[in-house]
């Protein structure tokens, strides 16, 4: 069903190896690199223009073929990883065990910590529970997903088998979701007011005029006026600035960036 959903949702190859293309800072030198769950080879194709010695695995054969030369496996992920004698300098697996129980998760998470040498590492990226577009609604409409798992779960799965935390967190790099831009919540200066023309000498009666007026109770009332005008002005202004940076708060916090990640290191 992988490629049926794939091909119907269609996920463009240049967004997906952009956000995996991110993961290559967590890696270490160029090596043995295995990815776990490969699909279309996006990441492969990232790994190898980097240096890496990729391989690629997927049990999905119509998700292998899209992976055009590039040097794929299709094989189950648990079997594969329990009968291959080979070490890799390091195992990725994106958005691979949300599809398995957290004890198939496990299972693959030892054997990948069992394939690695003294200093390899294990990448594991999946869908963000804390990003609320993607627990609400994108999470749940992949027919193939079993749970979800947050960082927390990760590491210590993790932990379990052996390895030890290098990094964690949010993938700048995949979509949030957000349904404004943030800039717009940026309230912007008002515009300097334009200087006033230089009073005209030559005409006294019009500033005979304007000293009169501005010895009258009308002028002081409406300079009362105008200065309860501004200042009202200015409190809304705070208020709404107030209020962006709430909303500009809350925003950070339920769209975080749709994928989270842990690379985990096998000690020496």
């Amino acid at each position: 069903m992988g490629a049926d959903w794939y091909g119907y949702r269609g996920f463009s190859p240049h967004t997906v190896r952009r956000a995996r293309a991110w993961y290559l800072r967590v890696l270490p030198d160029p090596g043995a690199l295995l990815d776990v769950g490969c699909g279309r080879g996006e990441f492969l194709a990232a790994a190898a223009a980097a240096g890496h010695q990729v391989l690629g695995l997927d049990h999905d054969p119509r998700m292998l073929a899209a992976a055009r030369g590039l040097p794929v496996v299709e094989a189950d992920a648990l079997d594969f990883l329990q009968s291959t004698p080979d070490r890799f300098d390091a195992i990725t697996a994106f958005h691979v065990i949300e599809h398995l129980t957290v004890q198939d998760a496990a299972a693959l998470i030892r054997l990948a910590a069992d394939r690695l040498p003294p200093g390899g590492r294990l990448v594991l990226a999946t869908p963000n529970p804390g990003s609320l577009p993607t627990i609400a609604h994108e999470f749940w409409r992949d027919p193939t997903h079993v749970r979800p798992y947050d960082v927390e779960l990760m590491e210590f799965l993790t932990l379990d088998a052996g390895l030890e935390t290098v990094a964690a967190g949010v993938n700048p790099e995949s979509e949030r979701g957000l349904p404004v831009d943030l800039d717009d919540l940026a309230l912007s200066d008002p515009p300097p007011p334009e200087p006033l023309p230089p009073p005209d000498r030559g005409a006294r009666a019009p500033r005979w005029v304007a000293g009169q007026f501005a010895r009258s109770s009308y002028a002081r009332d409406l300079e009362r006026a105008i200065h309860t005008a501004a200042d009202g002005v200015q409190h809304t202004r705070q208020e709404l600035a107030r209020v962006a940076g709430v909303l500009r708060r809350f925003l950070d916090v339920a769209y975080e960036p749709s994928e989270i990640f842990i690379a985990a290191r096998r000690p020496s």
